[in-house]
């Protein structure tokens, strides 16, 4: 594990300590520890191990990247080697990674500004229009790079690329792309090529660039310096998080904790998902009103109904998981006229519903709006989260704290 990753190896040594406890703990409590030490140690090596075996192709691990997809590519190449690895990561950056594009945007103000460019980097990628997207992508990000730095853009000497206590900016895999991906290519070239060589690309010499492997390898750098944007702009309140947990609290508050916690855990245990049957359970329209028994499903619907009253401002507080954390309430507001003042809600539906734990469910709603006139229609997939309004653990029976709804899939609001 990397030597940086504070929280991390805090947590680890944390293990091994209650570890030396283990005489006084429950079985399933010893395995439970057992369990969370190798998740923890196969994490580290895994991560190293791509970073390792993959940065020298162009790929790096960060901090939102699946670890699932860090585990299939690193059994691939162990099984297969470097070809299979990469049809891996391929396959991912040409699929499945459509579905969380829109988390680029809220990285940063400096991404948001650019995301009518984004959006069209990634219409032209899965397109297979690689010939506009891989310029278009190292365009953005030594643009939005040089925004977020007030002073160089990503492929610029001297541009650091470091965050405290993250995998994105602890380990080296973003600077080795960087120095990759910026080397002087003083002679023009007609080989293909499948790293996106910056001064080849954009100064004309690299000219059969145009493949899924650069364009992919645009995807995962855009996904790399968002998450590297992100921790850069949380790491004061990450730090003094961190040094809170070093000042643990007296022995009589952290025995009382434990004691909640323990009660916690036992409450959701006893937790029971419910299947619910749009038209059954629930009508597929209605008002705020018909949804008490599913309270996360009142926030769907008051949002909804801040739309069609248009409402942008209070529309606005409803989505704010789909702006950067950094945008005021007023300029946040903006922005969702800019989105939907243009878009007259008619109707809606709800078509899934689905309880995934306590604090999270999935919510499917189709909507019917109207745009110059055009009757048009969006599915909007959502992830209602109960988030806590303390430090303790939030759980919806307590009511001690708010159901956020989260924007997994809204792809269809910016067509």
């Amino acid at each position: 594990m990397d030597d940086n990753l504070l929280s991390l190896n805090k947590l680890q040594g944390d293990i091994k300590a209650m570890k030396l406890l283990a005489l006084f703990l429950k079985l399933d409590q010893r395995k439970q520890l057992r369990d969370l030490e190798k998740q923890l140690d196969n994490m580290a090596t895994q991560t190293a191990a791509f970073n390792e075996r993959f940065s020298q192709y162009g790929w790096c691990a960060y901090d939102s990247m699946s670890f699932a997809l860090i585990e299939s590519a690193n059994d691939a190449f162990e099984k297969s080697g470097i070809e299979a690895a990469g049809q891996v990561l391929i396959h991912y950056y040409t699929n499945d990674v459509s579905k969380i594009v829109h988390w680029i945007k809220n990285s940063s103000d400096a991404f948001f500004v650019r995301n009518n460019l984004i959006e069209q980097f990634f219409e032209d990628h899965f397109a297979g229009r690689y010939y506009a997207s891989v310029p278009l992508a190292l365009i953005i990000v030594d643009g939005a790079v040089n925004d977020f730095t007030k002073s160089k853009g990503f492929f610029a000497e001297g541009t650091s690329v470091d965050a405290w206590d993250c995998l994105v900016g602890c380990s080296d895999g973003l600077s080795k792309l960087k120095g990759i991906f910026n080397q002087n290519r003083t002679k023009t070239n007609t080989e293909r090529i499948t790293l996106p060589y910056r001064n080849g690309i954009l100064h004309g010499r690299d000219l059969n660039y145009a493949n899924e492997y650069v364009s992919c390898k645009c995807v995962a750098l855009m996904f790399a310096i968002a998450d590297w944007m992100k921790m850069k702009n949380s790491e004061q309140t990450r730090k003094e998080k961190y040094e809170k947990s070093l000042n643990p609290p007296p022995i009589r508050e952290s025995l009382s904790r434990l004691a909640e916690n323990k009660k916690i855990r036992e409450e959701i245990s006893s937790w029971r998902k419910r299947s619910v049957t749009v038209g059954e359970d629930i009508p597929a329209s209605g008002k705020a009103e018909d949804y008490t028994e599913y309270p996360y499903i009142v926030k769907i619907v008051e949002m909804l109904d801040a739309w069609k009253s248009r409402n942008y401002g209070k529309l606005s507080i409803y989505l704010q998981r789909m702006f950067p954390s950094s945008l005021s309430a007023g300029k946040r507001a903006g922005e969702c006229r800019k989105i939907f003042e243009n878009k007259i809600l008619n109707c809606f539906e709800i078509i899934e519903v689905e309880e995934r734990a306590c604090a999270l469910s999935k919510v499917v709603v189709r909507v019917s709006f109207t745009t110059d006139k055009e009757p048009k229609e969006a599915t909007l997939t959502f992830g209602c989260v109960y988030e806590s309004n303390s430090d303790r653990v939030g759980v919806p029976w307590r009511n001690n704290g708010n159901w956020m709804l989260m924007p997994w899939d809204v792809r269809e609001l910016y067509r």
